[in-house]
């Protein structure tokens, strides 16, 4: 077999993209026209996937009050595979537990020994579940090296934005 070793250089655009997906009730609101927040969450992670290399690494979890593996932690080689399992994932019951999706999204993560690791949560600011530790977790991973951003789906004034924002900013 042939092995093909990267440079350094090379090395440092080479990361591992965990992407957890809200798939709580809630996410079936309609967020615009014949859109609903879990339409918007699955085109955002499909859009992050087709941005991958083959070099990189991705995971896809789906949360409501459990983690669900979509797509677990593997080479970002075939992305149309990829985006049709994301553009699958349905909104189901309860709410996102944001710690438990965290917990599940980190464990993927640190599977990973890529350079770059970052976790990507879409979590619906209006029912953003188990908030408890959740922002101190998040400032415990990017100590380990592991990048958190989120992406609240609502408005500002949706009574859990604080905390996501909180959590971004963590």
């Amino acid at each position: 077999p042939v092995t093909m070793e990267l440079r350094e250089d090379q090395m440092r655009g080479v990361m591992a993209l965990v992407a957890v997906l809200d798939r709580s009730g809630s996410m079936s609101i309609e967020a615009g026209p014949g859109r609903t927040k879990m339409d918007l969450a699955n085109m955002g992670v499909a859009e992050a996937i087709k941005l991958l290399a083959p070099t990189d690494q991705v995971s896809v979890i789906a949360v409501d009050s459990a983690p669900h593996t979509i797509v677990p932690l593997s080479q970002a080689e075939d992305t149309q595979k990829l985006v049709k399992a994301v553009l699958r994932i349905q909104s189901m019951g309860g709410g996102i537990f944001v710690r438990t999706a965290l917990d599940a999204a980190a464990k993927q993560a640190r599977e990973s020994e890529l350079p770059t690791r970052q976790i990507l949560l879409f979590s619906d600011a209006a029912d953003s579940e188990e908030q408890k530790d959740s922002v101190a977790f998040a400032r415990k991973l990017v100590q380990e090296g592991i990048n958190v951003s989120v992406v609240g789906l609502g408005t500002p004034a949706d009574m859990d934005a604080r905390f996501l924002q909180d959590l971004a900013r963590a």
